[in-house]
């Protein structure tokens, strides 16, 4: 018989999910699944899978690359053994692997859970990776860099060579006549020349080969035999070195055996982890809750995996104490073996962490699940239909518990109906008494009867389409379903003639209890086709509203988003004006027309124009007037009120730029303050003065620094000052160099010097005015 993970088409499902792990060792784990028989740690595999599967939805699947088992190396080095080249490819290969998982964890913001710990268990020794990678290629060739003595080595060879093939290049130009052919030959990693046979002793050297026609001698010319010598000894230093560098480095890895053995441990399990996962995504699943108590066992819209998603119906699969029996009837092809092989194949994967296609379910922790499925005849073993179906019933009632699933297909068939009847009911009374959960399908109208009057079985039938004539494998719980064999003969083509006779036949052998028990199974087929239909209303309903919401979400997201990029593309042409400003100030300046202060100031005001991201939003309650000092809270700048409007929109003067803001935008500093009245005395402020006037640029940035610089000039000459002194520093010498070019370029310095010994040498500049 086949085994039950056959029959429920397990394997099947396992085939799916190792097709998601990228290494032969997850692969093979996922082969070797079995249910699980310890509740804390099926608990714990759950939450992993759980877990694993919101971090796909999330971020998108674990950065895992593949790699191979790589215990045999590690052993190898417990034994002294040294490591190939490409052995220590397939140690990177892990090690990136755990450097990726890494690197993954720490871009995201997540909680601490047990997958998180997991993973956090990876060690990654950071110093043996990068003796790897500093030695070994990605093709396990060992590098120049590995060590300065192979890198020494490597040239010298390279040099041997080269003055072999210029040498032996020589000679086959001065010998050219005794040659056979042009080209030179490489015989028992030598270099020869194809000499003709009858000029053997022009040429002396060694005799590496012979033609197959005795014609050509391969001869290495005795001037490249010493050379080729030490090119043999170069070579077999370089073995040398290569090897003790293999040897050292297969010696670390034998130091690090503990990580590395941990590392690819824990590898697997997240490659097998987020295999479940992927499948889980990829089927719709859910994670079940595991029950304890044996009470309640559910799959609600419950899909079978491996019926196509277009063509698969969901179910509910429900048993809640007292109810511990699943009765199920209804016409042939209907679906009922489907029903049977979705409860058996789910609870299987249940026990086994993985995610389940339903949007609810409750599975208990079977010790066994139980299955007679099928047609089980077996020739071989010369057992009819029924005998194999017997022998497999004789091993689940002396096997099962009260802790155990059983699944029953057309209980009692194969044998006279009225025997088959008694002895399917003879065991489902047995059964009961050990109390296991039970789901089970026939065509018996006597034990349909039987199972109305049991308080412990709930009966339930898949659905039949009269008027389509064919079945809808929908599953109607409370209802008790007909064959339709007779109906299903006429649509597979039954001559008309017998089909008549059969309904005829039928009804005359149907008592007045069979016949109304038929009208209300048939009324009830009704009304669940408008309840199913009023079902797909409701949902259609919600899955408009649900567009519809999306639809406004999404243009209120895009109309959010195209302000932004309205904002951005303001700025940016912002900034290109600026460019363009600059360019033109530059001219101007080059014609003394254009003060550097003036040009910082327009500039900070054209960038009180860019649009912030987000304002600052001021939550005091102030009642502004005109006149009052404020700070625009998004340009951090003060200005003065000059005006409000009807709707309290604040018109604001900053530095001669106008400015409106809501009242929440700004925060009150003071009142205006009157100022004094002084009086005016122009002509002592033009008043010639030999007194010094000087400022210390030291520290300030150059476009800052030439801005004050500036106006320092022009309330110099306000001011008639006929000297002053400029303390730039000497530094990297930008702030002298602007300085001095901004007074080569005003007509009102005279002159300008370095500042003596005792007024700042080289660090400072005198400015001598008319």
């Amino acid at each position: 018989m086949k085994n039950i993970y056959d029959t429920l088409e397990f394997n099947q499902i396992k085939n799916k999910i190792s097709t998601y792990c990228v290494s032969s060792l997850g692969k093979t784990r996922i082969a070797e699944l079995m249910p699980l028989k310890d509740t804390d740690d099926l608990k714990l595999e759950q939450k992993y899978l759980d877990q694993a599967m919101k971090l796909i939805f999330k971020y998108g699947k674990m950065p895992i690359g593949h790699f191979i088992d790589i215990e045999p190396l590690l052993l190898k080095t417990t034994k002294d053994g040294t490591l190939f080249g490409e052995d220590f490819v397939q140690i990177v290969y892990l090690l990136n692997n755990v450097k990726e998982v890494q690197s993954y964890l720490s871009e995201k913001e997540l909680v601490d859970n047990e997958l998180l710990q997991l993973c956090n268990a990876l060690v990654l020794p950071k110093q043996l990776l990068a003796d790897i990678n500093r030695c070994i290629d990605s093709s396990g060739n060992v590098l120049d860099g590995a060590s300065s003595e192979l890198r020494r080595i490597r040239r010298q060879i390279l040099s041997i060579e080269s003055n072999i093939r210029t040498k032996i290049d020589q000679v086959k130009v001065a010998n050219k006549d005794y040659l056979s052919q042009e080209a030179i030959s490489s015989r028992n990693n030598h270099l020869v020349l194809p000499v003709k046979a009858g000029n053997k002793n022009l040429i002396k050297g060694i005799v590496h080969a012979v033609s197959s026609s005795g014609q050509t001698m391969f001869i290495e010319p005795d001037i490249i035999v010493q050379m080729n010598n030490q090119l043999v000894h170069a070579k077999d230093d370089e073995r040398r070195e290569v090897n003790r560098i293999l040897t050292v480095l297969s010696n670390n890895v034998k130091d690090h055996y503990d990580v590395l053995h941990e590392d690819q441990e824990l590898m697997i399990d997240i490659d097998v982890i987020f295999a479940k996962a992927a499948y889980g995504v990829k089927i719709d699943g859910i994670v079940p809750e595991v029950a304890e108590d044996y009470q309640h066992f559910s799959l609600i819209r419950a899909r079978h995996p491996l019926i196509e998603p277009h063509d698969v119906v969901a179910n509910d699969i429900v048993l809640n104490a007292p109810k511990r029996m699943l009765l199920i009837s209804g016409s042939n092809t209907g679906g009922k073996t489907v029903v049977l092989k979705t409860a058996g194949l789910l609870s299987v994967m249940a026990l086994c962490a993985m995610a389940l296609p339903c949007t609810k379910a409750t599975v208990p922790m079977f010790d066994q699940i139980c299955v007679d499925l099928g047609d089980e005849q077996s020739i071989e073993q010369s057992l009819s239909t029924f005998s194999s179906h017997m022998k497999r019933l004789v091993e689940i009632t002396n096997e099962v518990t009260e802790k155990s699933l059983v699944l029953l297909d057309e209980i009692g068939s194969g044998t006279d109906p009225r025997e088959g009847q008694s002895i399917a009911e003879a065991i489902l009374r047995y059964l009961h008494q050990i109390n296991p959960l039970i789901v089970a399908s026939t065509h018996y109208s006597g034990l349909k009867e039987f199972a109305k009057n049991e308080d412990y079985i709930l009966v339930a039938a898949v659905e039949f389409d009269q008027e389509l004539m064919q079945p809808t494998y929908r599953l109607i719980e409370g209802s008790v379903g007909n064959s339709y064999a007779i109906e299903i003969s006429s649509r597979l083509g039954l001559n008309q003639e017998i089909v008549d006779m059969a309904y005829q036949i039928k009804e005359e052998s149907l008592t007045d209890t069979d016949k109304l028990l038929e009208k209300l199974q048939n009324e009830l087929a009704q009304v669940q086709i408008e309840k199913d239909r009023l079902e797909a209303l409701t949902n259609e309903t919600e899955v408009k509203m649900n567009k519809y919401e999306r639809l406004i979400s999404s243009f209120e997201k895009h109309k959010d988003e195209m302000m932004e990029k309205a904002k951005a593309e303001a700025n940016k042409l912002l900034e290109e004006s600026k460019q363009e400003i600059d360019l033109v100030v530059e001219d101007l300046k080059q014609q003394a027309v254009l003060k550097q202060h003036v040009v910082i100031d327009a500039k900070r005001n054209l960038d009180l124009l860019k649009h912030e991201p987000k304002k600052v939003i001021n939550e005091e309650v102030h009642e502004y007037q005109v006149g009052d000092v404020v700070k625009v809270l998004s340009a951090n700048r003060q200005g003065e009120i000059l005006s409000i409007n009807k709707k309290g929109i604040l018109t604001i003067n900053m530095s001669g730029l106008k400015l409106n803001a809501k009242p929440e935008e700004v925060s009150f500093i003071s009142k205006k303050v009157k100022p004094k009245k002084v009086k005016s005395n122009l002509k002592s402020l033009r008043k010639t003065t030999n007194q010094s006037y000087e400022l210390n640029i030291i520290g300030k940035r150059y476009e800052e620094a030439m801005a004050i610089v500036d106006k320092f000039l022009d309330d110099a000459i306000v001011n008639n000052y006929t000297m002053v002194r400029i303390i730039h520093g000497m530094g990297t010498g930008v702030l002298r160099n602007g300085v001095r070019k901004m007074l080569d370029k005003n007509k009102n310095i005279v002159s300008y010097r370095d500042g003596g010994p005792n007024e700042g040498g080289l660090g400072a500049t005198l400015v001598y005015f008319e």
